[in-house]
C-alpha cells in the first residue's frame, strides 16, 4: 500500500514503479483522486483527502483519523508513505499497527530540513524525535533517495539497518527520445521545469535569464515550466514573475501534461535547475535521458544527476553571477552542447534504470 499525496503525483512520479510492483502483487494507492484514473491492472485507488503540507494540529489529527480508518480496513503488511507530511501520519499510525511495516519515502528533505526559522528549527526537531521512535520501536525503515541525505540521517543517530538509498523512482528510458545530435543551434534555448518555488532557485535563474537576454537578444530563448503551489511557505506569485520577466525571449508555459514536457525536452537544449537541495531532480533526469546538458546547483539530490564537466556544470546555490556563466559557457561553445547531451542519457540510464530501481522497491516488499 503507497500513500501518495495524489493521482496526479502518482502518474508523474510513481505510476512506472507502482505498475511494475503490480505485477507481482496487488498494489493500493491512498491519494486525492483530482482527476479520473486510467484502469490499471492489480491497482485499487483509495479516494483520500489527505493533506501533504499543512501543520495546522487540528488537520494532522483528521488526516491521522483518515488513514487509521484505511489502514484497519486492509490487510497490506507493508504500507509506504511518500513525502514529509504523509510520513508524519505514518509514523503516528506506526505505533498502532505493530503487524504492519511501515516504509517511508523521503523524496527530498526540503523546507522543513532546509529552512533556518527558529520556530521550524522546532518542529523539525520534534519530527525527527517522533521518526525515530518509530523506526526504532515498530522497526520502520526509512528510504533516501542520495548520498547526503544518508548521511543526514545518519549524524542524526539513526542506525544503518533502518536507512535504503534508492536513486529515485525509476523512469523508462525508452519514451525519451536523445536529442542530442543538434542541428540547429541558432538559438541556445534554456528550460527550467519545477514547481515556482524560491528555493528551486527560480528567482536567481530568471535573474541571469534576463541579463543573458539582454546581452543576446534572439541568440537565446528560455522556457520555464511549472505551477504554483500554494501549500508550500516557498511558493512564489506568478503574476508577478510575469511582470518581472517574462519577455520575448523568456516564455512561462505553466503546469503542464507530461507528454508536453517531453516534446519540450525535444525542443530545447540545457536543462538549468538552481535548486537549494533535491531528493532526486526527476526533471533533471528526464531531461538527460532527452540528451541535454545539466547545469545543476552542487547540493544534495543534484550531485547525483551531474559529472561536473561531463554531461554539463554545477553552479553555487543562490548565484546568479554564476548561473549567467555558465549559460553564456554554453551560448559561446556551442559544440560541447552535443557532446555533453549525449554523456548526459548515458550516465542517466547507467546510473537511474528503471529495472535497476523497481527491483530494489520489490525487494522490500518481498522481504
Amino acid at each position: 500500500m503507497f500513500f501518495i499525496s495524489s493521482y496526479s503525483f502518482f502518474k508523474t512520479h510513481r505510476r512506472e514503479l507502482i505498475e511494475f510492483l503490480a505485477k507481482h502483487k496487488k498494489i493500493f494507492v491512498v491519494c486525492k483522486m483530482n482527476e479520473s484514473a486510467d484502469i490499471s491492472k492489480n491497482i485499487t485507488f483509495i479516494n483520500a483527502n489527505i493533506s501533504d503540507a499543512s501543520l495546522n494540529i487540528f488537520k494532522i489529527f483528521q488526516d491521522f483519523i483518515k488513514a487509521f480508518k484505511i489502514l484497519k480496513n486492509t490487510n497490506e503488511k507493508k504500507v509506504f508513505f511518500v513525502s514529509t507530511r504523509l510520513i508524519l501520519i505514518g509514523i503516528f499510525n506506526s505505533f498502532l499497527f505493530y503487524r504492519k511495516k511501515f516504509i517511508y519515502v523521503f523524496s527530498g528533505l526540503g523546507y522543513l530540513f532546509i529552512s533556518k526559522n527558529f520556530l521550524i528549527k522546532i518542529i523539525r526537531s520534534i519530527y525527527l524525535m517522533i521518526l525515530k521512535s518509530s523506526v526504532s520501536i515498530c522497526s520502520s525503515i526509512c528510504i533516501v533517495q542520495n548520498q547526503d541525505d544518508y548521511d543526514f540521517f545518519i549524524s542524526k543517530g539513526f542506525k544503518e539497518e533502518s536507512l535504503r538509498i534508492i536513486y529515485g523512482n525509476g523512469i523508462d528510458h525508452h519514451q525519451f527520445i536523445d536529442n542530442s545530435p543538434k542541428k540547429d543551434l541558432s538559438i541556445i534555448k534554456f528550460l527550467f521545469v519545477g514547481r515556482l518555488l524560491s528555493d528551486k532557485g527560480l528567482i536567481e535563474f530568471l535573474d541571469a535569464s534576463k541579463d543573458l537576454a539582454n546581452k543576446y537578444k534572439d541568440r537565446v530563448s528560455i522556457g520555464i515550466v511549472g505551477g504554483i503551489d500554494q501549500n508550500n511557505p516557498a511558493n512564489l506569485d506568478i503574476d508577478h514573475l510575469k511582470e518581472n520577466y517574462e519577455s520575448q525571449q523568456i516564455r512561462f508555459f505553466g503546469d503542464i501534461k507530461q507528454n508536453a514536457v517531453i516534446k519540450l525536452y525535444k525542443e530545447y537544449d540545457i536543462f538549468v535547475l538552481p535548486s537549494y537541495r533535491e531528493g532526486l531532480p526527476r526533471a533533471a533526469i528526464e531531461a538527460s535521458l532527452s540528451g541535454m546538458p545539466l547545469i545543476l546547483t552542487e547540493v544534495p539530490g543534484c550531485k547525483e544527476c551531474l559529472e561536473d564537466g561531463y554531461n554539463g556544470f554545477f553552479i553555487k546555490i543562490r548565484s546568479s553571477r554564476d548561473i549567467l556563466r555558465k549559460m553564456e559557457h554554453f551560448v559561446q561553445n556551442q559544440a560541447i552542447i552535443g557532446v555533453m547531451g549525449s554523456a548526459s542519457r548515458k550516465f542517466s540510464i547507467d546510473k537511474f534504470s528503471g529495472d535497476k530501481i523497481f527491483k530494489q522497491y520489490l525487494k522490500i516488499l518481498e522481504e
